[in-house]
């Protein structure tokens, strides 16, 4: 069966700017204008200075476009106007922050033109976030109680626009608040977040702390752009994308069931990414893996090389010269990894294809994911800042809304998860663990047997130096044992570099803690797929999708966190 395919459409760096303001304005087309204005002259400008030069060098490019994408919770007033704002700029998307259920929400707004409005806006966002789900009647009865649950919403979706923006625009008359939640509190704790924030009000505008851009910079945009321009031929991403859709869609039995409708919007839409980040991983996977072996073997050799020179004056110069050739090409490979981003490109392009290919399955059983916190201790690794979460974004953000699958379809792809989702993995995990367990005894067993070579060569060059025989009466006698006693040297030397050279190759493949890794995850999901095979209910099917989505997300993200610190060590 033929499947269309889109191309690859490169993904844009969006800077996100986030809003906090009034309801009550006196002139709501008049903010508008301006804040669109103070959008245009100072957000960009807010960048560090070589942020801003890689700004202008990726525009000149054209490679990746500089886009926007506003933040807000759409309330009246200040929420609304800055929306437009940014939505007036080319490419804009709009993300929505809800404090509130909707019903809840929608009584906020007075008049049923507030309410048509916010609904228009809404309609301009594919998944809003909501901080509430459940009814605030639903938690207490108490009308107090209420209003003060209302007012702490209003507080947290505030510190959440801030946390997740990378510019504030605050609409502010310069007041404190007059209540929990408002701008002045907001702004506050954006200035002790050390946010950029540009206040507009009146007819002017400006920014608060320009020199407090903690958290703002282009690092991203570096590798949106290299994630981009990467050079994937069509022809090769396409070959990629068909082998997938045999994967996925030909080869199970339980992919019958798959319409060809949701096989043409995978293979449209998600594929090509997926198709573009697990090429780059594997390029760059190869790149890193063969560079240390290379430095690794080669570290032993200079050792060896300088050993020969020291102790055979006939190869004296042959072996220095070795030496420092052995050293150049070390160093040439350092250079070489480190400037193709070789490490660096291979685990995050891993985490984004693993990202995706989770969405591949959460998309063909029309579930979206739920949005999954990073837990602190993570520092950096796939947090709001990541690249792989913006690209990730970007992706699921150009999906049209899923469609729920009716009672009788989810039973169909209980099974297709459970083969071609879990499963695999299964599989995967087990191969792996076999196959990490394997190298890691070979690499000890090399070792077993270069420690007692070793111990018996230093032994043997003792015995030799305490029998030194007396005098040159007997030159062959001492030109054989001299032969010996160099030869026993060099052992003794080169050896060890061996043996560290071992212990570095096995650091650098981290082949007991991937085995121990994959030895755990393995039951996790065989229980999980016992459970998803007793979900005939189609909520408890879509929670334990969302768990299996969860659990795939946290074991890639513990996997990225024990791999980014996995470096080419020669020393």
């Amino acid at each position: 069966m033929g499947m269309q395919m889109a191309d690859f459409a490169s993904i844009p760096f969006r800077i996100r700017v986030g809003v906090t303001g009034h309801r009550k304005l006196d002139d709501p087309a008049a903010i508008q204008a301006l804040a669109k204005k103070a959008i245009a002259a100072e957000v960009e400008r807010l960048f560090p200075e070589e942020s801003r030069r890689n700004i202008e060098s990726v525009r000149r490019a054209g490679t990746t476009t500089i886009s926007l994408r506003v933040l807000s919770p759409l309330a009246e007033g200040a929420d609304r106007v800055v929306a437009r704002a940014v939505l007036d700029h080319p490419n804009a998307r709009l993300d929505v922050v809800l404090p509130l259920a909707l019903e809840d929400y929608l009584q906020d707004f007075a008049t049923e033109e507030s309410r048509k409005e916010f609904t228009e806006l809404l309609d301009r966002c594919r998944k809003p976030v909501l901080l509430r789900t459940r009814r605030i009647q639903d938690d207490r009865r108490d009308r107090g109680d209420q209003a003060e649950l209302r007012r702490d919403a209003y507080h947290q979706v505030g510190r959440y626009v801030v946390d997740h923006c990378d510019v504030l625009i605050a609409v502010w008359d310069g007041q404190p608040s007059r209540g929990r939640g408002g701008t002045g509190e907001i702004v506050q704790y954006a200035q002790e977040q050390n946010r950029p924030i540009i206040r507009v009000w009146g007819n002017s505008f400006e920014v608060l702390n320009r020199d407090n851009n903690n958290g703002l910079d282009a690092s991203a945009l570096d590798a949106i752009d290299r994630f981009n321009r990467q050079a994937i031929t069509p022809d090769e991403r396409s070959c990629y994308v068909k082998n997938l859709d045999r994967e996925h869609f030909e080869e199970p039995t339980t992919a019958r069931e798959i319409s060809p409708s949701v096989r043409e919007f995978v293979n449209s839409r998600l594929f090509p990414y997926y198709a573009q980040s697990s090429i780059m991983a594997k390029a760059s996977q190869k790149r890193f893996y063969r560079a240390g072996r290379f430095i690794y073997v080669l570290s032993a050799a200079a050792v060896g090389s300088a050993a020969a020179g020291i102790l055979f004056p006939a190869l004296a110069w042959a072996g220095f010269s070795m030496e420092l050739m052995l050293l150049i090409l070390i160093w040439l490979a350092f250079q070489q990894a480190y400037r193709k981003h070789s490490h660096q490109g291979w685990i995050e392009n891993r985490c984004l294809a693993e990202r995706i290919r989770c969405g591949i399955f959460m998309a063909i059983c029309g579930v979206e994911p739920r949005p999954i916190e990073v837990l602190p201790y993570m520092g950096h690794s796939q947090t709001v800042n990541d690249w792989t979460v913006r690209v990730f974004d970007e992706i699921w953000d150009r999906l049209p809304p899923l469609t729920r699958c009716s009672h009788a379809k989810r039973l169909s792809l209980n099974a297709y998860v459970r083969e071609v989702w879990i499963g695999e993995q299964v599989k995967f995990h087990k191969d792996k663990k076999e196959r990490e367990g394997h190298a890691r005894k070979r690499l000890a067993l090399a070792g077993k047997i270069v420690l007692p070579v070793t111990i018996a060569a230093a032994a043997l060059h003792l015995v030799l130096l305490l029998r030194s025989p007396m005098g040159t009466a007997e030159e062959s006698v001492h030109w054989l044992h001299q032969g010996l006693h160099r030869s026993l040297a060099f052992i003794a030397l080169l050896f060890p570099a061996i043996a560290a050279s071992l212990a570095g190759i096995e650091a650098h493949r981290e082949h007991l803690r991937l085995e121990k890794r994959s030895a755990n995850m393995g039951p996790q999901l065989e229980r999980l797929n016992r459970q998803m095979a007793s979900a005939t209910d189609p909520e408890r099917f879509e929670n334990l999708l969302q768990r299996v989505d969860e659990i795939m997300l946290r074991e890639t993200q513990d996997w990225l966190m024990l791999m980014r610190y996995v470096e080419i060590k020669a020393s």
